[in-house]
């Protein structure tokens, strides 16, 4: 089996056949699609029992009980098999060619340890969200300083669903926000990528989007006190906080090096400074326009 596929499965039966059939429908057809449902009630449990009975690629597992987004997806990645291994949304949809051409291009890169492309966002009815801008960010470096100094600057999640070498990552955790952010999901990703950036080098894979980020008007993700300025902008910096403690733990676990985590202190630190000033001028303009209440 050259590739795993983990997709964390939660509550999306209106846009899970959909990418299940953009998986399966792929050109590149040597994977195993491993599903774990982490105690859905809205049907799609069904939806995945149905599909697993069509394809014998897929392996659907049902959580005994709800575990979260983050223990998910440790748990997708450590029942897989693969040479690579790559973790897919339930409500995402891929371009055919996306699995063969980001594998072809580890195949061809014994230094790299994630592949990833172009990509777009898109709404609840697969249309392209305007501006239709391509995102594509290149962190490839020779030294992982640099890596990593790259994705502080162009700070996006995107390539967490990129495709992996597996036995590289292994080690890799995912966080658990605390008090009062324990039901948040955002921002779970990023810590991962700095411990990818640090352990090997980044593939941006051609110029056309290969994949299409779907963005929901109702998200599951729980934000701590929305419509209340004040407490919702502390719980966002407490979250933030945690983050950098994060993305710290996930560069020592990855390197060992005191130096590399002395020198990227500076850079998580300016990042960390930038969102709260982001996020504090967000919500002063949402309270100015009434959206939002101050406690």
């Amino acid at each position: 089996m050259l590739l795993s596929i983990g997709m964390p499965v939660f509550n999306d039966a209106a846009f899970l056949p959909s990418a299940l059939d953009s998986l399966l429908n792929q050109s590149f057809k040597d994977f195993e699609l491993i599903i774990s449902d982490d105690q859905s009630t809205d049907g799609s449990a069904d939806i995945c029992k149905d599909y697993a009975l069509r394809d014998n690629r897929i392996k659907y597992i049902r959580q005994s009980e709800n575990i979260g987004i983050s223990a998910n997806m440790k748990f997708l990645l450590n029942e897989s098999v693969g040479k690579y291994f790559m973790w897919a949304a339930n409500d995402d949809v891929w371009d055919i060619d996306f699995v063969d051409e980001l594998v072809n291009a580890l195949e061809s890169n014994q230094t790299a340890i994630v592949a990833f492309c172009p990509y777009l966002y898109i709404n609840e009815a697969t249309e392209v969200i305007p501006p239709a801008a391509i995102r594509a960010f290149d962190y490839s470096a020779n030294r992982a300083y640099e890596r990593i100094q790259n994705l502080t600057k162009f700070y996006d999640d995107g390539f967490g669903y990129g495709i992996f070498v597996r036995e590289k990552i292994l080690e890799v955790e995912f966080p658990r926000w605390v008090w009062p952010n324990q039901k948040c999901a955002y921002n779970n990703i990023y810590p991962s990528l700095f411990f990818y950036l640090t352990k090997g080098d980044f593939l941006l894979v051609g110029s056309k989007p290969l994949w299409f980020n779907r963005i929901k008007n109702n998200p599951h993700h729980s934000i701590p006190y929305r419509g209340h300025m004040i407490p919702c902008y502390l719980a966002f910096v407490i979250r933030k906080i945690n983050l950098v403690l994060w993305c710290f733990v996930c560069v020592q676990r990855a390197s060992g090096s005191i130096g590399l985590l002395i020198n990227i202190l500076p850079l998580l630190f300016r990042r960390f400074a930038e969102d709260c000033w982001v996020e504090l001028k967000t919500q002063i303009r949402n309270y100015k326009a009434g959206m939002v209440k101050l406690f």
